[in-house]
């Protein structure tokens, strides 16, 4: 993942790259936009890598969109962090769905009965990776 990149989350499913590029034409000059899409149903997955050209950009955008009003919600705008070589993959089927009813993400494990649920999809994630490692190895890394 490039120096300069940026992790949005938290937008409307139907946002598109140019609603997005437009937000953050309004606070940074920005190199590239792209919108994660469900492989299944070609919607948005809610999230999206937005690159701007050096630190300064980055700042600026975090500064000028997080937790701002955007199409609704609360924009989430953080500095992009690739994956990390001591964390393993989860070995699991993990299944993500939004409610407006509760304004937050649930996370499933079916197959072994966890369900979380936080208010982004990063802090979902976070707290799936620390409840399936906690103590337990083998729920994360199966053999």
């Amino acid at each position: 993942m490039a120096p300069h990149t940026l992790f949005v989350s938290n937008f409307p499913f139907n946002t598109t790259e140019q609603e997005l590029r437009a937000a953050f034409d309004r606070v940074c000059t920005i190199s590239g936009v792209r919108v994660i899409m469900d492989r299944e149903t070609g919607r948005s997955r809610g999230y999206a890598f937005v690159e701007v050209p050096d630190d300064e950009a980055v700042e600026r955008a975090i500064e000028g969109l997080n937790e701002t009003e955007f199409g609704g919600r609360r924009l989430v705008v953080n500095r992009a962090r690739g994956k990390s070589a001591t964390e393993p993959p989860l070995k699991h089927r993990i299944v993500i769905e939004w409610s407006d009813a509760t304004n937050a993400y649930t996370a499933e494990v079916p197959s072994l009965g966890v369900c979380l649920s936080a208010p982004t999809l990063e802090a979902v994630v976070r707290q799936i990776r620390t409840r399936l490692t906690q103590g337990n190895d083998t729920l994360a890394n199966p053999a």
